[in-house]
């Protein structure tokens, strides 16, 4: 019996010894952060900041207009962890990090992403589809009614929700569903009129993450 209950202290010794060491590799992030550089190809590598690094790059060459180079690219070449090289599409990666700062692909392009936290903050371009009706009464020319569709370039504001790596739209629906995770910071902005609400969103985004800290692996 002694032997066991020294074993479980051992054990449990030891394990609390890797957490510590572990957690000493994480720090708070802030403005000063600086990302490793490199490709992330999921959202994974993006969190722990783990991308593929410059110099296990194959193809293209990594030089000065690499990143410019991602846009005609079709895929990425590199070398994995054992030595053999790896190809991936470029469309399916998460992203990069160019020069200490992270780019996310969305709607077909690179976006820096600017905000980073527990609610991490970005912009993107996208292009929005709508249709339109036309009613023979007001066409004297055709009898027969169509519609027809075109599209739009539009600035539209996107989340990334950092414990579920999801996307979301910046909305105020979603913003309320990520702000239920500090009752505090949720019910201050329930007080608020809707209106209100709308217009303080990113006010209280950025309440949510100076209380609720995101920590990164340097």
């Amino acid at each position: 019996m002694r032997f066991f209950t020294t074993t479980i202290l051992i054990l449990i010794s030891f394990l609390g010894a890797i957490a510590q060491k572990d957690s000493t590799n994480l720090v708070k992030y802030d403005f000063s952060f600086t990302f490793k550089d490199g490709i992330y190809p999921n959202f994974n590598s993006f969190k722990n900041n783990d991308p593929i690094p410059p110099e296990s790059i194959i193809s293209p060459d990594y030089s000065d207009d690499f990143y410019n180079k991602l846009d005609t690219a079709q895929s990425i070449i590199y070398y994995g962890k054992f030595g053999s090289s790896i190809s991936i599409p470029v469309r399916s990666i998460w992203g990069y990090s160019k020069n200490g700062k992270p780019y996310i692909l969305w709607a077909d392009k690179f976006n820096l992403i600017p905000y980073v936290g527990q609610i991490t903050h970005f912009v993107s371009t996208v292009t929005v589809y709508y249709s339109s009706y036309q009613d023979p009464f007001y066409n004297s020319y055709h009898y027969n009614s169509y519609s027809r569709g075109y599209q739009s370039e539009e600035l539209r504001q996107f989340i990334i929700d950092m414990q579920t790596g999801k996307i979301i739209d910046y909305n105020l629906k979603n913003i309320e569903t990520i702000l239920k995770r500090d009752i505090d910071i949720y019910n201050d902005f329930m007080k608020l009129r809707k209106r209100k609400r709308n217009k303080q969103m990113f006010y209280f985004i950025k309440l949510y993450n100076e209380k609720n800290h995101l920590f990164i692996p340097e």
